[in-house]
């Protein structure tokens, strides 16, 4: 290793070069094999002269040894093996890459120049192993006796551009094996002579293998029917618009085929433009409607006869939306009635129905629309004359393929001769009966006729009647259900719910309600809400099937928490210039308190030790903290109410908020003396007011001031009453308008430019607000400002405090137990076996996963296994679940830079295996690796 020199070197040829110049000219070169500079051939003064003035990456070999000069360009390829490289061997510094270089410079010192365009190589410049494409020429340098002292290498990494075409080919790949498997016909077509370049399996199975590729489209179709397809193709290339078409008619005439084939098409033309905006090609993605065409010429051929029939009936038809709004008339009904239009009747036609009559039409209408059941009724009709006649109406509701009702069709008919009769033979009958009848039949059509399931059991739960809806719902006839117990119908893990509401319903008056899931019959379970009750020895159940509205709700809640991390990483996104310039001055402050220690040291002067050594342990705790605080806000979890204190957790996120807003503007916190206590969860507290403390800078595009307000309030207009905590937040920017404030909270909504937000924050906010019980308030005066209110309930008890004092000094009182540490960190793999050993304990030290389990299974015995996660090649999760395996009674100390949450899977989640985060004190490990050892 070159020793450094304070003084700077006196020769010419060694000027400029930047850090690696500057490097070049202090380090002691005696001590090379190069030697003294001034004594370096005139030949490699010529050439560290060139190599410090330029600014492409370059590098010279010399001697035997192939001591290496480099410059700041070539100082970037080395990534952290710079500056250790400076004035060392080749293939010292290239070791890993010594089997695929070493025959290339044996041909260089040979005399022959190589030149290579790329060339692969596995490199460890970063601390893993990764691999790098260069474009490089090695030209021999000889010396005055001819012979080749060294060589000049110029170089270019190409690693970005290589991985990124390879990218490029295989994400082709994977476009046209996608394209292969699409449902539909794809093409694509190259200039424009149209040449295919791709047609998919679907396109060869519609039209036939005609050996597309290669091939200009009329050569591909020389029996295409239709010359308009090819003129279309030539328009999309010359206009660059897109052309869609639908329900084409496709024909192909064969050599000896009397008739063509015909089928019809709906497709796309799809131009293809370059980078420039020229169209270089088309592609081509359609679908075969034949069948659907043929379908709805027959729908349109059935119609028109069934408009031939009804106006051929001597009875009235009409037709209702779904909803139950009349839209058509037959003529005979027109004429009947003595309306000027079908239109007219359609519109007007409780006009037309008895006083009267009207309530119990229009109810029961409206009720058989919403139930989807046959509506059929007696009303009294006015005729042309005036003269009020008796019909029957009737009505059913016409399904479409999903089962759904697309329309209602209904007929009237004139019974009112028959209607005079049977009123003489009602007459005969009593009023109890006929309202027993009337009652009778109504329940029985609502049993027959429900779309939820009804039951009716006995206490013990066996079947004594069950309606239709179960064979539609869950597969079972009534057969198989009477007379059978429902627990053998129950989903075996809700059995004892089941049991325990029947008994509810059983011994209640009142209605109960609960939900579970039945098995169907073909074995998968169906969600149903059951609202019972019971009458003397009988329980009646009314279930209704809510197995979407389970799955919609969990996707829901999928799509929530998927939402609130996104806003969560956009809201550290932004900070993440504040914080790197947070960073530089800590570690500004932590570099610059180790060098003037190590400076005192060297002159053996003690006296300010302890004050850098605090100065560069306050600067660190502070880095840490920092990282700490970016972690929680970035990681995922649901929402957990907890009691918190607003004022402290503001003056924790203060350094993140003045940050966010930058040095343009001014940040101002009110706090209200004896603030509130709030339930609500922290994290999404601190994620809601960073986001609108994002929000108020971005509008504030000049600067200017953002105040928070923090107070006490109760009986806020328009929230709900009681006692509330108010965070205010008060910007002077460019404010929003009227309609910008109406859709500030819809989610994906944002006036910012496109790629810089999301259009989430507010929403988010004002969906966690909704969620802790609180609510989102927002006034704004375009040109003046904006103020948003955050109010959450007051939580009425304290925050309980975390008491437990750490253990500040373990003693060495322990037996000499042993510790394997595993650590690819060389610093803290010298400084925590010191610790260890201060400690008593006996210790082994691996640099990586692959030697640490070595030691494992070559020395039993040990008792700890101190371990980093991300550990090169094995890590250090797996590395200790093998180490479990072989001893399960192993205890295991992860330390890591990461979250604690987002680190440590389930499996290892167990006793006597435990997680600290970097960075740590030396007395907080000690503590820790004591209480661990203890109850060994």
């Amino acid at each position: 290793m070159l020793e450094i020199q304070p003084q700077n070197s006196p020769f010419t040829f060694m000027q400029g070069g930047g850090q690696t110049g500057q490097l070049i000219r202090s380090l002691a070169w005696e001590n090379s094999p190069l030697g003294k500079p001034e004594t370096w051939p005139q030949t490699l003064q010529m050439l560290v002269s060139i190599v410090l003035g330029s600014k492409q990456a370059m590098f010279i070999a010399w001697g035997i040894d192939k001591t290496m000069i480099y410059n700041d360009a070539y100082a970037d390829i080395l990534g952290r093996k710079h500056p250790a490289s400076m004035g060392q061997p080749l293939f010292e510094v290239w070791r890993e890459a010594r089997e695929e270089l070493a025959p290339i410079v044996d041909s260089v010192y040979s005399g022959s120049s190589v030149h290579m365009d790329d060339i692969t190589l596995t490199m460890y410049r970063h601390g893993y192993p990764e691999e790098t494409h260069f474009a490089f020429s090695y030209t021999p340098v000889r010396d005055e006796q001819g012979q080749v002292a060294g060589f000049f290498c110029p170089c270019v990494e190409t690693t970005a551009q290589v991985l990124a075409e390879r990218r490029h080919r295989e994400e082709t790949e994977r476009q046209l094996r996608l394209f292969d498997q699409a449902p539909g016909f794809i093409a694509v077509l190259k200039g424009p002579e149209h040449v295919f370049e791709f047609a998919n399996a679907t396109h060869e199975r519609l039209f036939g293998s005609r050996d597309f590729i290669g091939k200009t489209i009329r050569e591909a179709y020389p029996d295409i029917a239709d010359e308009q397809f090819f003129e279309w193709m030539d328009t999309v290339f010359k206009t660059g618009e897109r052309l869609v078409a639908t329900h084409v008619p496709f024909r192909l005439h064969g050599e000896n085929i009397g008739v063509s084939t015909e089928r019809y098409l709906n497709f796309i033309y799809e131009p293809i433009k370059d980078d420039a905006g020229n169209v270089t090609g088309t592609f081509v993605e359609g679908y075969d409607v034949t069948e659907q065409h043929q379908a709805e010429q027959a729908l349109k051929a059935s119609e028109l006869q069934f408009k031939a029939l009804v106006q051929a009936m001597p009875n009235g038809v009409w037709s209702a939306t779904p909803e139950g709004t009349v839209r058509w008339a037959s003529d005979w009904l027109v004429t009947y009635c003595g309306a000027e239009s079908s239109a007219e009747l359609a519109r007007n036609w409780l006009d037309w129905v008895h006083a009267e009559d009207r309530p119990a039409v229009e109810a029961l209408w409206a009720g058989c629309t919403q139930s989807e059941i046959v509506y059929e009724t007696k009303m009294r009709f006015r005729r042309f004359d005036g003269e009020y006649r008796w019909h029957v109406v009737r009505a059913v509701p016409v399904h479409g393929i999903e089962d759904e009702v697309f329309q209602w069709i209904g007929t009237t008919t004139d019974i009112h001769e028959q209607q005079k009769a049977a009123e003489e033979l009602q007459q005969l009958n009593t009023r109890l009966e006929r309202r027993v009848a009337n009652r009778t039949a109504q329940y029985d059509r609502v049993w027959r006729n429900s779309r939820d399931l009804l039951a009716v059991t006995g206490p013990d739960g066996v079947f004594h009647s069950v309606n239709p809806a179960w064979k539609d719902i869950l597969g079972y006839d009534q057969a198989e259900l009477e007379g059978k117990s429902l627990y053998g119908f129950v989903w075996h893990e809700d059995i004892e719910k089941t049991r325990e509401a029947i008994q509810r319903a059983a011994s209640s008056d009142h209605l109960t309600s609960f939900e579970h899931r039945y098995r169907h019959r073909d074995g998968t379970p169906r969600w149903i809400s059951w609202h019972s009750s019971a009458e003397r020895n009988a329980c009646y159940f009314y279930g209704r099937h809510i197995t979407a509205e389970k799955e919609q709700q969990q996707a829901l809640l999928q799509v929530e928490d998927q939402l609130r991390q996104a806003q969560k990483m956009e809201a550290v996104g932004q900070l993440t210039g504040g914080i790197a310039h947070d960073f530089n001055n800590l570690l500004g402050g932590i570099i610059a308190s180790l060098g003037l220690l190590k400076k005192h040291l060297s002159y053996g002067r003690t006296d300010k030790l302890e004050r850098y050594t605090d100065i560069a342990q306050e600067s660190a705790q502070r880095a840490a903290a920092l990282t700490h605080r970016l972690l929680a806000f970035s990681r995922r979890q649901p929402l957990a109410p907890k009691p918190v204190d607003v004022l402290k957790l503001i003056y924790e996120i203060e350094l993140l908020l003045r940050r966010s807003v930058g040095p343009s503007c001014v940040l101002r916190i009110e706090p209200e003396q004896d603030l509130w206590l709030t339930l609500c969860d922290s994290h999404q507290l601190e994620n809601a007011i960073l986001n609108l403390t994002i929000n108020a800078r971005d509008a504030m595009h000049e600067g200017g001031e953002l105040l928070i307000e923090l107070e006490n309030c109760f009986n806020i207009p328009d929230v709900a009453p009681g006692e509330y905590v108010r965070i205010g937040l008060t910007d002077n920017g460019t404010g929003m308008s009227a309609e910008v404030m109406k859709r500030a909270i819809e989610p994906f909504f944002t006036t910012k430019p496109m790629g810089q937000g999301t259009g989430l924050g507010l929403s988010m906010v004002y969906g966690f607000a909704r969620q802790s019980e609180g609510r989102l308030k927002i006034s704004s005066v375009e040109g003046k400002g904006t103020t948003v209110d955050l109010y959450l309930p007051r939580y009425q008890g304290h925050i309980q405090e975390d008491t437990t004092e750490p253990v500040l000094n373990p003693q060495n009182t322990i037996t000499r137990e042993t510790v394997l540490l595993v650590e690819d960190d060389p610093a803290i793999r010298e400084l925590v076996p010191e610790v260890l050993e201060d400690m008593g304990y006996f210790t082994l030290i691996a640099s990586d996963g692959h030697e640490g389990l070595d030691i494992l299974k070559n020395r039993p015995g040990i008792d700890l296994l101190v371990t980093d996660i991300g550990l090169p090649g094995l890590n250090g999760r797996d590395l200790a679940a093998k180490a479990l395996e072989m001893y399960p009674l192993l205890k295991v100390l992860f330390i890591t830079g990461y979250d604690q949450s987002v680190t440590l899977q389930k499996s290892l989640n167990r006793p006597g295996v435990e997680l600290m985060t970097k960075p740590f004190t030396i007395t907080d490990l000690a503590s820790k690796i004591s209480s661990m050892t203890e109850g060994k």
